[in-house]
């Protein structure tokens, strides 16, 4: 391996247009590769969900209206907002030419409500508990219940009222299925107010206006037009009168917002792209000051930024390869995979400070690179076989990213390099030079030594506490506006004893069709019989209770969920069970945190074994990892710190950089031994700036306002903090050791 990189170097540095002209053909054909790549910004891409998963999400953002925008009219009286309202509509529909609202709704619709109550009786056994069953029971048990029960429907039907009573009348005369309705009444219609037929919140203090949107849930570009559609109409409204009309002007006061589904994703994708854009460029400022700081070359410099940069094309053309579309998050992520990839150019350049002959530093190199290269990108390549789609796009990303920017390390960068002039010694102020940092030994240290014995055993018994958040709420962004409006429109209904009713699971379903059938077949005789004759003596025409008849003799069959979306969309919701499928999401984050972990353990530890060749240095250069996960895993733990769909992938993440680190300090203590050539500290200081620019691109998320992008830069802080402390402490000390017990046993 190290003499075919030697062999390639030399045959390039002899024919330079051909080396050239490599450089620019490939790059050009990487650039018309990621020019057809399409970007996305869904969360839910990160969701770990099989088949039967996917099925459950689909249902339901189907019958929860995930489509649905809601605008929350706010800020005046309500009179005020019933006007406004009514002109924000008028507005809406002028403007909206190209039909990007499906059905706007901004007043009561009595005709839905009525046809939901039908759905209700013509699915009757599905909405019934036992103590309706018993309810019923001992209300045909009781004397002439049926006359009597006739007889004040016919006294109801004489009242001013009667006629909008008539059709409930026919589908239930004997009054058996009363609870059903009024647990409908409750959990539905308790979310709004009806006020001069506009819906209001409870509280009256907001009104709302419904419209769905025709690019459904997850488009977020064409719901973005839409939202600015809606913000331009706002705006409009606020602004001037809707006509010449003697109207009043809105008030002042008046407050326009919107939320739902379609508005929170659009916000997420706002705020991913904002975040990315700024945690990248923050972090690319940052390390380019540092870089200049600590060179004071801008020829290395430019090569360790263009080195990247091709391994960042090199990543994205690849990619398009695999995928039309990749999650603009695993964009904002590769922030902290520059951390790792920025590795290969910097030993590099340092390198050359002690060994200026960039033959001879190339050979000195090549392994510990490559066998670095090597296990990171095996580290990120066990993403790929996980169900989540965002996940696996980030471990084909990295494990692209990695590969193209040692490509460039090995090929081409070798021609560019200023010879003789590698990483200076003293580039820094004194306080934060390199060499001073690098000069100090920690292993040399016992009471620090003892203490990091003592703090791993101690973070050892809390590192099985660590948890998983599954609530995909706790990662996704909203404004505080968007909270107070869904907290409004979605009060918590968790207790509300009437919430079991519309449970409908297809065990609850076959479970009350039973009952249904049972009761039906003991009492539907007696009950069509004294019906039929009652009905006469009490005055109702022949066949009057029809309806009534045929729910009794139905065939009733057990349906899928859809059937049921006739219900209010907050009934539905409850059947697709979070807990459920929470639980379900744990159980796989549980797995795959489990996967990789051993996955990625293995291949690195497989790999350093078969690269060194020596059962001793493998495990010399994976202690430093096993140790630094125990204690990542023990500070989350007391510091309440949860894993969750994003930030899952810190495991890779620690492999792949803690395997470089730890390669090169074996490395270096290795050489050490061997050459009697001082080589450790070289190393230390390409580990000490990398480092330094692996917090940089970290801190960059830590200003993201995305709370996915913000709980990957805290946990991986806690985590890189964990593998720098103990590269620099296991290896240097263990293998000094070794060494001793090497020399005084040979003596």
């Amino acid at each position: 391996m190290v003499e075919t990189v030697v062999r390639l170097y030399d045959w390039m540095a002899v024919h330079r247009r051909v080396c050239l002209l490599s450089l620019v053909l490939s790059t050009i054909v990487l650039l018309a590769l990621v020019l057809r790549l399409d970007f996305k910004e869904d969360i839910s891409d990160f969701l770990p969900l099989d088949s039967r998963q996917q099925q459950e999400m689909q249902v339901y953002q189907e019958v929860s209206d995930a489509s649905r925008v809601f605008a929350v009219f706010s800020g005046a009286s309500p009179d005020s907002l019933v006007e406004s309202v009514d002109r924000f509509v008028e507005i809406l529909e002028a403007r909206d030419t190209a039909h990007w609202v499906n059905r706007l709704m901004a007043e009561a619709d009595l005709s839905q409500a009525g046809q939901t109550v039908q759905f209700v009786y013509d699915n009757i056994p599905f909405f019934l508990l036992p103590d309706d069953y018993r309810r019923m029971d001992s209300l045909l048990q009781a004397d002439n219940y049926i006359a009597r029960q006739l007889q004040s429907d016919r006294e109801m039907l004489m009242s001013p009222a009667g006629g909008l009573l008539w059709e409930n009348i026919q589908r239930d005369p004997l009054n058996l299925f009363a609870p059903a309705l009024t647990s409908l009444r409750q959990t539905s219609g308790g979310l709004f107010k009806i006020y001069e037929d506009h819906l209001f919140t409870p509280d009256m203090s907001r009104a709302i206006v419904m419209l769905d949107s025709s690019f459904g849930s997850s488009e977020t570009d064409g719901n973005a037009r839409l939202l600015s559609l809606l913000q331009v109409c706002a705006d409009s409204l606020v602004r001037t009168p809707v006509s010449p009309s003697p109207r009043r002007p809105a008030p002042p006061s008046l407050r326009i917002t919107f939320t739902g589904g379609p508005a929170i994703a659009v916000g997420n994708a706002r705020q991913i792209r904002a975040d990315s854009v700024l945690s990248i460029s923050l972090a690319v400022v940052l390390i380019l000051l540092l870089l200049w700081l600590s060179f004071r070359s801008i020829r290395h410099l430019l090569l360790i930024v263009v080195a990247v940069g091709w391994g960042w094309l090199f990543a994205l053309g690849v990619l398009s390869l695999v995928h039309s579309q990749v999650s603009l998050i695993v964009i904002g992520i590769s922030s902290v995979i520059v951390g790792i990839a920025v590795n290969y150019p910097l030993h590099l350049i340092s390198h050359l400070s002690h060994t200026p002959d960039v033959r001879q530093a190339l050979r000195e190199i090549v392994r510990p690179l490559v066998v670095g290269n090597v296990t990171t990108v095996a580290a990120f390549l066990t993403l790929v076989p996980m169900q989540s789609v965002a996940l696996r796009d980030l471990g084909l990303f990295s494990a692209f990213l990695l590969v193209g920017t040692i490509i460039f390390v090995l090929l081409w960068m070798p021609h560019a390099v200023k010879r003789g002039n590698g990483f200076p010694a003293r580039s820094l102020s004194p306080a934060l030079s390199l060499s001073r940092l690098s000069s100090i030994s920690l292993h040399d240290k016992p009471w620090l030594v003892g203490l990091v014995l003592v703090m791993t055993l101690f973070l050892g018994y809390y590192s099985v506490q660590t948890s998983f958040d599954t609530d995909l709420n706790h990662i996704n962004y909203m404004t505080d506006e968007q909270r107070a409006d869904m907290a409004a429109l979605a009060p918590d209904r968790s207790e509300d004893p009437a919430n079991p009713r519309f449970l409908l699971s297809d065990s609850i379903q076959q479970l009350r069709l039973e009952r249904w059938r049972d009761w039906v077949g003991e009492h539907r005789t007696a009950i069509l019989d004294g019906l039929q004759m009652e009905a006469v003596r009490a005055g109702f025409t022949d066949g009057a209770f029809d309806v009534f008849a045929k729910i009794l003799t139905a065939d009733y069959q057990s349906r899928p969920l859809l059937h049921f979306r006739q219900l209010p969309p907050n009934l539905l919701v409850q059947n697709i069970d979070a807990k459920g499928l929470n639980s379900s999401l744990l159980r796989q984050l549980s797995d795959n945190f489990n996967y990789i972990g051993w996955a990625c353990g293995c291949i690195v530890f497989f790999f350093l074994w078969f690269s060194f060749r020596s059962l001793f240095l493998a495990a010399l250069s994976f202690l430093p990892m096993a140790v630094s996960w125990v204690w990542i895993l023990g500070i989350m733990a007391l510091c309440g710190i949860q894993f969750n769909i994003v930030n899952v992938i810190l495991a890779t993440f620690i492999f792949g950089q803690g395997d470089d680190y730890t390669i090169f300090m074996t490395e270096g203590a290795v050489y050490e031994a061997v050459h009697r050539r001082r080589m450790l500290a070289s190393y230390k200081r390409a580990i000490i700036l990398s480092a330094l620019i692996m917090f940089i691109g970290i801190g960059s998320l830590i200003v993201a306002r995305h709370p996915a992008l913000h709980s990957l830069a805290e946990v991986t802080i806690v985590g890189m903090s964990s593998v720098v402390l103990m590269a620099f402490i296991f290896p240097p000390l263990i293998f000094g050791l070794y060494v001793r017990w090497r020399r005084g046993k040979n003596n």
